[in-house]
């Protein structure tokens, strides 16, 4: 678990989430989705998804350095390719290793079924410090496979809960594959299409999730997610 004081380290590098349009070309795109269904070296996840560690990839110290503009000083402390073809559930993308977790960037590559459009990319107001982290609020301890995050089933270290429903609208249009009680507790900050090209920004310890494209007519969906640190002392 993070100390207090990493904690506090981490709240001060928080922004809100963003999504930087028409950043990406069609070439980079199709060059990036030939890379992933050519390459041998693509990981089937006990829990669905199929990914593509691509972290030395000419792309990502492309994208990072456009990127690097807008942020404190970081570094890429992984990057993958993944292809689902169902929606992720909430959750957050941090490391045991406790590192000074920054910014997460998704980047669509391809939907299969319906528009892009029709998918989303849903940030929520809570946050979570302590490691690698799927939420299942009032579940046992380990009812699901998690492949590398622990999952949570009390949400008593989750900061930012709030103490009221979830709207029924939402669940209903944006998170119908995750249960009422997952959501207990958690409000929406925002919710990005998945536009190709685009580029979605979000803190990592913030809790995220995949609209429930399915029920929209997406079999499946492919994006690419990069994953960052602070630079020692760029956060004080």
């Amino acid at each position: 678990m993070r100390t207090q004081d990493q904690i506090e380290r981490l709240q001060r590098t928080h922004s809100e989430p963003i999504q930087f349009q028409k950043i990406v070309s069609n070439e980079q795109i199709e060059e990036l989705k030939n890379y992933y269904y050519n390459s041998k070296e693509v990981i089937q996840k006990n829990t669905g998804p199929r990914v593509l560690y691509i972290d030395d990839h000419p792309f990502i110290e492309t994208i990072t350095q456009y990127l690097q503009q807008y942020y404190l000083p970081f570094k890429v402390r992984s990057a993958h390719i993944f292809e689902v073809n169902k929606p992720h559930v909430v959750h957050i993308d941090d490391d045991f290793k406790y590192p000074d977790i920054y910014k997460g960037f998704v980047i669509p590559l391809e939907t299969i079924g319906a528009p892009c459009d029709r998918a989303k990319f849903v940030v929520f107001d809570q946050y979570y410090y302590d490691g690698p982290a799927k939420f299942f609020n009032g579940e046992e301890k380990d009812f699901t496979e998690t492949y590398y995050n622990e999952s949570i089933t009390d949400y008593t270290n989750v900061h930012g809960t709030v103490n009221k429903e979830f709207p029924k609208h939402l669940k209903v249009t944006l998170l119908n594959h995750l249960k009422s009680e997952w959501l207990q507790g958690l409000s929406i900050n925002a919710y990005f299409p998945w536009t190709i090209g685009s580029v979605i920004s979000f803190d990592s310890s913030a809790l995220h999730s995949a609209s429930d494209f399915n029920r929209a007519g997406i079999t499946k969906k492919l994006g690419l997610s990069i994953f960052t640190e602070l630079d020692n002392g760029t956060s004080d």
